[in-house]
């Protein structure tokens, strides 16, 4: 008999585990149709209407074009409404919808001694903003219930722009022209106390790595953080950069010597000038398009050797060295 109730314990045990395992897919369904009972309920719940207050970033535009606005009222205005909760839930946490627009040309704008003053009460652009919101909604109230405006009279004057650009070469390429801007002066309108520490306009900052060909880009200005109070005649300049493959070529070219008339000869009287040509004006370059000198004059001279200056060259090469820089000389009697 003991033998027999050791042999029907482990079928018991492999009985009671099947049962375990069998409850697992039990488990599943319920939770599955828990999370779809959920999902319903709380698709009903969305469906009804609900009121909520919700910010939004206000601009303004055709503001009067011969003032400038020094302050934009309120920025952020509240607006409370009533939608169905979906519709509540996107205009909330969609970040691009966050931004609407009010008109201003038909602002009523008064002088004062310290500037133009307007006011705006919600009620007159109520129905602007309602035409913005891209869903069915009730407009119950607006924080600020009015907004108010002041401005300025627009002073301008025309300042140089400036290039904050970097950039790199590739390989066996040089830049061949000299960077420009253009427009190279621009017309900057503001209020006085803003124009008046203007002198110059910066580009935005402009990276430009292993360059291996000529760039001509458009760069926008830069504003900083007075951009509300500022106008450029234009909001972007074109950069043109001249870049070609080049290769390193010397010349031999003679030495002249200019001075106060003394006869002065010079050892070497020739040099070689080493630089980078662009290869397609390479087998136009020769030694006759460059010239060099020296300036003889006692009252100057300190020591034995005159500096030699590079009075030529061909446009779009670059100069890397003069060997020797300096040459000796001597005075020849008369």
């Amino acid at each position: 008999m003991a033998v027999n109730s050791q042999i029907e314990q482990p079928t018991k045990l492999i009985e009671t585990g099947r049962k375990e395992h069998r409850s697992h897919p039990r488990l599943i369904v319920f939770l599955v149709c828990l999370v779809i009972s959920m999902l319903m309920w709380l698709f009903i719940e969305l469906m009804k209407d609900y009121t909520d207050e919700i910010n939004y970033n206000i601009t303004f535009v055709n503001a009067p074009k011969d003032l400038i606005l020094t302050n934009s009222g309120d920025s952020i205005i509240r607006l409370g409404m009533t939608a169905q909760g979906f519709e509540l839930l996107v205009a909330k946490y969609a970040r691009q919808q966050h931004n609407l627009t009010i008109d201003l040309s038909t602002l009523k704008i008064k002088p004062t001694s310290e500037g133009y003053i307007a006011y705006l009460p919600s009620t007159s652009f109520m129905e602007q903003l309602s035409s913005q919101i891209h869903f069915k909604t009730e407009i119950t109230g607006i924080k600020p219930d009015t907004l108010f405006f002041r401005f300025s009279e627009i002073f301008s004057k025309q300042v140089p722009v400036k290039m904050d650009v970097n950039f790199t070469l590739n390989g066996q390429f040089d830049v061949t022209d000299s960077m420009v801007c253009k427009p190279q002066f621009i017309t900057v309108s503001s209020i006085k106390s803003i124009i008046d520490t203007i002198s110059f306009v910066k580009t935005q900052k402009l990276d430009l790595n292993q360059l291996d060909s000529s760039v001509s880009t458009k760069v926008a200005l830069f504003k900083g953080r007075q951009s509300s109070l500022l106008k450029y005649s234009s909001d972007s300049v074109t950069l043109k950069l001249g870049v070609e493959q080049v290769t390193e070529a010397g010349y031999t070219v003679p030495v002249s010597v200019t001075g106060n008339g003394e006869l002065v000869k010079v050892f070497p009287d020739k040099v070689e000038i080493v630089c980078r040509v662009p290869l397609s004006a390479y087998p136009n370059i020769d030694a006759a398009d460059f010239s060099t000198e020296v300036m003889y004059q006692p009252s100057l001279i300190k020591d034995k050797k005159l500096r030699v200056n590079l009075v030529k060259k061909p446009d779009k090469v670059r100069v890397l060295k003069i060997n020797p820089p300096e040459v000796e000389y001597i005075i020849i009697s008369k």
